[in-house]
């Protein structure tokens, strides 16, 4: 049978209460017991110190002897003693033996043989020689080993002994209900308590589950296809960093969900452009409207280079995401690199009327593929020349920064705002304002980049250039020993 966390909790607090109550309550009534029993033995002390005194008198009476010393008088002496006087054994219904009188303050009364009856209001009492012979009374064999003694003193010398049994347990019939009663509390304490545990445990499940059955609720909206629900718990345990989790990864699916449909609306429409003019200009020479020369056939060729591009784009995006790009390492001049792609559009950049500038100086060396950073730069470069407007002016720096080398590219206006900054490394994405499709171009330059400089080990950020356009930091670690 699977039980429910709420039941494991609830199980959990009564097995935990009902582990402590029992180990508090037989501890306590353990204690009880023995401080009772202790108490009770302390009062036999007292009582054997006053037993002891009227025997000193005795010995001293009869010449500092025990000859006038038997049983019955010894019986007699216990009795004047004894923890419950003879009003209160006939109150409860049991007469004293025939021939015993109340003694009178300087009297002993008299007793008869046997004294059952007097003994027993009164734990076994024996006096003994300094010597250790007995003179009068006796003791059970188990109290002999560990007996309460008590010494019988005249003028500060011990002439005798005292030895009573311990209580070891309870035998008056008041004792046992007492017992009995204590037992009968403790259960009911018990009781009380194991109904309190449920009570509490039920609330402090219900308390303690309630941020998880959100959770549950939120984790079931988002398997349904609804990203925008939001916990919003503001926690400081564990349970509240799981629904900040959780809240970031219902952002995260619905931002990943909001990129695909851009996505597939960008592609959709890019596809479209290229194949809607080429159908239109096929039906126009079909219908004779065009006569097919050359430069309808430069027309088509432009589309079908235009369709091509994209088309291979997307592949090589596709593979670099999943890392099916291949890379061959190596140590590479990362100045000659920059400076190479730097010649490759320095004829169209004039042609256009943007100056390019490369400034800095490095002899570090990184460890890369020259291949994929040749098509690194050229991609950089190309988004800067083609979103820079003339005059204009590109500037390129590469700089140490410990040990790390920096190169930034850094553009005139039109520029892109800092929200925005970050989304033009997502595919398809393009400023739809000053950075418009004024150009043919699909978007997929600067996500392919990132990934190139991601294989790399390096990162790549975008931020509102200094000149007023945008410039691209890019960030890469030294080869160790260069």
């Amino acid at each position: 049978m699977k039980l429910s966390i709420s039941k494991k909790l609830i199980l959990s607090f009564l097995g935990l209460t009902l582990v402590i109550l029992i180990s508090t309550l037989g501890l306590a009534r353990w204690s009880f017991e023995q401080g009772f029993l202790d108490y009770v033995n302390a009062l036999e002390e007292s009582r054997l110190k006053l037993v002891a005194a009227s025997l000193s008198r005795e010995y001293a009476d009869a010449g500092n002897s025990w000859s006038g010393m038997n049983r019955q008088r010894f019986e007699g002496i216990l009795w004047e003693h004894a923890p419950a006087n003879l009003e209160e054994a006939v109150s409860m219904g049991r007469p004293p033996p025939r021939g015993l009188m109340l003694s009178v303050p300087g009297t002993v009364p008299s007793y008869p043989a046997g004294m059952e009856w007097a003994r027993e209001l009164g734990p076994p009492t024996a006096l003994y020689t300094t010597q250790g012979e007995l003179i009068a009374g006796s003791l059970p064999s188990a109290a002999e080993t560990r007996p309460i003694r008590v010494p019988v003193l005249v003028d500060g010398e011990p002439v005798g002994e005292l030895r009573s049994a311990p209580r070891r347990h309870f035998s008056l019939p008041q004792e046992t209900a007492f017992s009995r009663q204590q037992w009968v509390t403790s259960g009911l304490i018990g009781i009380v308590s194991l109904m309190l545990a449920l009570v509490v445990s039920l609330l402090l499940t219900r308390v303690l589950l309630a941020p998880i059955r959100r959770a549950i609720s939120a984790i079931a909206q988002l398997s349904s296809g609804d990203y925008a629900v939001r916990l919003n718990e503001h926690r400081a345990d564990e349970l509240g960093q799981l629904m900040g989790d959780l809240d970031r990864l219902a952002h995260k699916l619905e931002e990943s969900r909001s990129s695909r449909q851009r996505w597939l609306a960008s592609i959709s429409h890019e596809l479209r452009t290229p194949v809607t003019v080429l159908i239109g200009e096929i039906e126009t020479m079909k219908d004779g409207i065009r006569p097919l020369d050359m430069a309808q056939i430069l027309s088509l060729d432009q589309e079908v280079s235009r369709l091509r591009r994209l088309i291979d784009d997307l592949y090589e995006l596709s593979v670099s995401d999943i890392g099916g790009l291949r890379y061959s390492f190596a140590p590479v001049d990362l100045m000659q690199r920059v400076t190479a792609a730097v010649d490759g559009i320095r004829g169209r950049a004039t042609d256009k009327g943007i100056d390019l500038q490369v400034s800095g100086e490095t002899d570090k060396m990184i460890s890369g593929d020259s291949q994929r950073l040749d098509q690194l730069f050229i991609n950089l470069l190309e988004n800067s020349l083609a979103y820079t407007d003339s005059p204009g002016r590109i500037d390129i720096t590469l700089a140490r920064r410990g040990t790390r080398i920096v190169v930034r590219i850094q553009d005139t206006p039109p520029g892109v705002d800092v929200d925005e900054c970050e989304k033009l490394f997502e595919p398809l994405y393009r400023h739809e304002v000053s950075r418009s499709r004024r150009i043919a171009g699909v978007g997929l330059g600067l996500a392919i980049c990132r990934n190139i400089v991601e294989a790399h080990q390096g990162t790549i950020t975008a931020t509102p250039s200094e000149l007023g356009g945008l410039c691209i930091e890019l960030v890469f670690p030294i080869t160790a020993g260069t």
